[in-house]
C-alpha cells in the first residue's frame, strides 16, 4: 500500500508539472501573438499612384506619386507600394500633413517569390541547343576580334610606310604598289567581317527560334506581381482619419526623343509640320492615367561652376590611313549638307539631310492620328533653361521599354521650293522645301518623315543646332531635271615644258526642265585647291558662276522654263612639277 501511494504522488506531481509547462507554453505564445497583432495594427499598407509625370529630353523622368492611408493614434510605421524599381534615392522627396511627424524613411524593393518550375527533358535538350549556339556565336566574335586586329595592323603599317625616311627612296610605282597590297588587304579583311557577322545573324535566328519553343513548352504559373519599390515610413500620427502622402522622385530609366511628320504641300507652298515625342520607359512599373509633362532640359546634378585650367597646344602630325578615313567620313556628310546661294563660305547652313539615296516613293496615305484635337490640350511653358510642354491629357505608358508616339502640336509654315544638284557626285537633282525663321518652332534634334503631296518619301533629320536662319528640307530625288556633266576633251589638254607640266580641264554641264513648271535650279560644281607651293592652280573660266575662292565651290542660280535647257562652261589650269604625280585631279 505504501509503494502504491508513493506511485500516486510522483503521477500527481508529473500532472501538475505538465499543466504547469503547458501554461507557460499558452502564455508565451498568447504573448507572442498579442506582439504580432500589435505590430500589425501599428503599420498600415497602401498602393501608390502616379498622377504626374515630368519626362526630360533624353533620358531621365521625375515622377509624382500619391496615396491616400488610414491611420490613428497607434500606427507607427506606412507602407507604400508600387513604385519605380530604379530610383536615385538622393532626389526622393515624401510630403506628409503637419499632424504626422515624419521620424525616418527607408527605400527598398520587394520582389515575389516566383513559382518552382520543373524542367522537361526536351526544353533541356533546347537549352543546351542554345548554349551550343552561343559558343558557335563566341568562336565567330574571336574570328571578327581578329580581321579587326588585321585591319588596325595595317592602317599602322600604312603609316609608317609614309612616315619612312625611306619612302623617298622608293619609286612611285613600287609605292601606288605597296598601297594597293595594304588596300586588298584592309578590302580581304572587311569581307571576312561581313560574312561573320551574316553568320552571327543566322545563330541569332537559330536562337531566337530554340527559346520560342522553349516558351511554347514551359508551363508557367501566374505570377500575380512584378517587383515594385516601397518606401517605408516611420511616423508619429496625432490624429486618426485619412492622409494624403505625396512622394517624387527622379529615375533615369526613361525619357523622350523628337520625331517629326513633315507635310509638304507643292501647290500652296505649305509646310505642316506635326511635333511629336518619342517616349520610352523602363522603370518597371506601369503608368496608368498620367499626365505628362515634356522637358526640353535635363536635371542639374552638378550644380558646380566650370572652372578654367590651362590649354595646352600639341601638334598632330596626320597619317595616311586615318586621313583616308577622315576624309571618307566628310566625303558622307557632304552628300547631305546643302550650301547657300546667298552665303557660300558658310557650309553650315544644313539643317536636314535627305536619306541616302532610299527614296522609292510609296503612296501611302498619313494613319497618324490628326493632331488638331490633340493640340488645345498641350501647353507650353518656357523657362529661363528649358521649354516645358505640358499635355491635359492622362497616358498609359507601359513599363516596356516600346516607344510611345505622343504628338505635342503642329504648326503649318509658308516654305519655298526649290532644285539643288551638284552633278559632280551626284548626277540627279534634289527638291528642297525652304523655311525660313524656323528658330521659333522650339525644334529639337530629330528624325522628320517626310510626306510630299499625300507621298511618303523618306527620312530625313533635323539638327537645329545651328546659326543658320534658313531650314532646307530635302524631298528626295526629282528625276524630272536631266543634267548631264562631262570633260570638254577639245579644250582639255595636258603638256610639258621644261621642268613644269601643265593641264587644262574643262567641264561642261548641260541642265534640261522636264517639267510641266518653272524650275529654280541651285547648280553646283568645284574646282581644286593646293596647298603646295609647287602646285599652281588658275580658275581660267567661271561660267557665269559665283565663285567661293576660300572653298572652291562654283554656284550657279538657274531659272528653267518648262522644256528649256542651260549650259555652264568653266576651265582651270592646275601646273606642277614634270617629276611629281598627282593622284586626285580628277
Amino acid at each position: 500500500m505504501f509503494l502504491l501511494h508513493q506511485v500516486e504522488n510522483k503521477i500527481a506531481m508529473i500532472k501538475k508539472c505538465l499543466i504547469a509547462g503547458i501554461m507557460i507554453l499558452c502564455a508565451q505564445f498568447n504573448s507572442k501573438a498579442q506582439n504580432t497583432a500589435r505590430d500589425k495594427a501599428d503599420t498600415v499598407k497602401a498602393d501608390a499612384t502616379i498622377p504626374n509625370a515630368t519626362v526630360y529630353f533624353g533620358y531621365g523622368a521625375e515622377l509624382t506619386h500619391q496615396s491616400k492611408v488610414k491611420v490613428d493614434a497607434t500606427t507607427k510605421t506606412i507602407v507604400i507600394s508600387q513604385l519605380s524599381t530604379n530610383i536615385d534615392i538622393n532626389s526622393l522627396q515624401i510630403s506628409v500633413p503637419e499632424d504626422v511627424a515624419l521620424m525616418s524613411h527607408k527605400f527598398k524593393v520587394f520582389y515575389p517569390v516566383a513559382p518552382i518550375m520543373v524542367k522537361s527533358k526536351e526544353i533541356e535538350k533546347l537549352e543546351d541547343s542554345v548554349k551550343l549556339v552561343q559558343k558557335e556565336i563566341g568562336r565567330i566574335n574571336n574570328l571578327i576580334a581578329i580581321d579587326q586586329e588585321i585591319l588596325t595592323k595595317t592602317g599602322l603599317l600604312i603609316e609608317e610606310t609614309v612616315k619612312s625616311n625611306s619612302i623617298k627612296e622608293i619609286l612611285s610605282a613600287e609605292l601606288l604598289k605597296l598601297l594597293d597590297y595594304y588596300n586588298t588587304k584592309i578590302s580581304t579583311s572587311k569581307t571576312s567581317i561581313y560574312n561573320h557577322n551574316q553568320n552571327i545573324s543566322l545563330q541569332n535566328e537559330k536562337i531566337t527560334a530554340y527559346r520560342k519553343k522553349i516558351t511554347e513548352l514551359t508551363i508557367k504559373a501566374p505570377v500575380k506581381e512584378k517587383p515594385y519599390g516601397q518606401v517605408i515610413l516611420q511616423v508619429i500620427c496625432k490624429k486618426s482619419g485619412e492622409i494624403p502622402v505625396e512622394f517624387s522622385y527622379y529615375t533615369a530609366h526613361a525619357g523622350w526623343t523628337a520625331i517629326y511628320d513633315i507635310r509638304v504641300n507643292t501647290k500652296t507652298n505649305k509646310v505642316k509640320m506635326v511635333y511629336k515625342a518619342s517616349l520610352t520607359q523602363t522603370t518597371g512599373i506601369d503608368w496608368k492615367n498620367t499626365k505628362l509633362t515634356l522637358s526640353t532640359g535635363t536635371p542639374n546634378f552638378g550644380v558646380n561652376a566650370p572652372v578654367l585650367t590651362p590649354w595646352y597646344l600639341q601638334l598632330y602630325v596626320p597619317g595616311l590611313y586615318t586621313d583616308l578615313q577622315k576624309r571618307a567620313a566628310q566625303g558622307n556628310a557632304t552628300r547631305n549638307m546643302i550650301q547657300s546661294y546667298e552665303d557660300d563660305k558658310s557650309l553650315a547652313e544644313v539643317v536636314t539631310g535627305a536619306a541616302d539615296g532610299s527614296y522609292q516613293l510609296k503612296s501611302v496615305k498619313d494613319k497618324t492620328i490628326d493632331p488638331s484635337t490633340l493640340q488645345q490640350y498641350t501647353t507650353l511653358n518656357e523657362g529661363q533653361l528649358n521649354t516645358n510642354f505640358e499635355i491635359d491629357l492622362p497616358y498609359d505608358i507601359e513599363s516596356d521599354g516600346q516607344l510611345h508616339s505622343v504628338t505635342i502640336k503642329d504648326q503649318e509654315i509658308a516654305c519655298t521650293l526649290k532644285n539643288y544638284a551638284v552633278p559632280r557626285i551626284d548626277k540627279e537633282a534634289y527638291l528642297l522645301a525652304e523655311v525660313a525663321d524656323w528658330q521659333n518652332l522650339d525644334l529639337l534634334p530629330g528624325d522628320a518623315n517626310i510626306i510630299m503631296d499625300d507621298t511618303y518619301v523618306g527620312k530625313s533629320v533635323i539638327d537645329p543646332n545651328t546659326t543658320a536662319d534658313t531650314l532646307n528640307l530635302s524631298l528626295g530625288r526629282d528625276k524630272r531635271i536631266a543634267i548631264k556633266r562631262s570633260l570638254v576633251k577639245e579644250l582639255s589638254s595636258i603638256k610639258t615644258s621644261g621642268k613644269e607640266s601643265k593641264q587644262i580641264f574643262t567641264y561642261e554641264i548641260i541642265v534640261k526642265n522636264n517639267k510641266l513648271t518653272d524650275v529654280n535650279l541651285l547648280l553646283k560644281d568645284q574646282f581644286p585647291l593646293s596647298t603646295i607651293k609647287e602646285v599652281e592652280i588658275k580658275l581660267d573660266e567661271e561660267g557665269g558662276a559665283m565663285v567661293n575662292a576660300e572653298t572652291g565651290v562654283l554656284t550657279w542660280k538657274l531659272d528653267l522654263k518648262p522644256g528649256e535647257s542651260k549650259k555652264v562652261r568653266f576651265s582651270y589650269t592646275v601646273r606642277y612639277p614634270k617629276d611629281k604625280k598627282i593622284v586626285n585631279l580628277k
